[in-house]
């Protein structure tokens, strides 16, 4: 992220030139192991905006804002998400709220703390979030850094 400084909000602080280039060759490398989602859900915070995009652009979907990723815990995410349809959704948000989010829906307490979702990191839960599926725990099935997700963007 660009340097804060008085007089911009760090919700307005955007990537660096940088961050921009680390985090399209950690989007390429997510593209390579994932199935495309049906939806990219972003923060409306300037840098997931940014981040969504470069995402969007590698996957070949729009990016829609969600309010509630820009939300310091994960309760009001897991709420607005209730409300989606798809099944198949990515999220870019802020931590700490990604990380407990994933802690809750894996059956965690408040307390946490076993995840850490790096910039431009990614994870694969599967979790029954819809108000028609019966309560469950999610499950994690994988956590990549943003250092691996960019070695497979130049794996053979």
């Amino acid at each position: 992220a660009e340097p804060g400084h008085e007089g911009l909000p760090d919700a307005e602080r955007a990537l660096t030139p940088r961050g921009i280039e680390r985090t399209m060759m950690a989007a390429r490398g997510l593209a390579r192991y994932i199935d495309r989602p049906q939806v990219i859900l972003t923060s409306p915070k300037t840098r997931a905006v940014q981040t969504a995009a470069i995402v969007g652009d590698v996957l070949d979907l729009v990016p829609q804002r969600l309010e509630a990723l820009a939300a310091e815990t994960p309760e009001p995410i897991a709420a607005a998400l209730r409300e989606r349809a798809e099944d198949e959704v990515l999220l870019v948000g802020h931590e700490p709220s990604m990380s407990r989010l994933v802690e809750r829906l894996c059956g965690a307490g408040a307390g946490g703390g076993f995840i850490e979702l790096k910039k431009a990191g990614a994870v694969m839960l599967e979790a029954p979030l819809r108000r028609d599926e019966g309560a469950g725990r999610g499950v994690l099935h994988w956590l990549l850094p943003p250092r691996a997700l960019r070695m497979l963007a130049n794996a053979e």
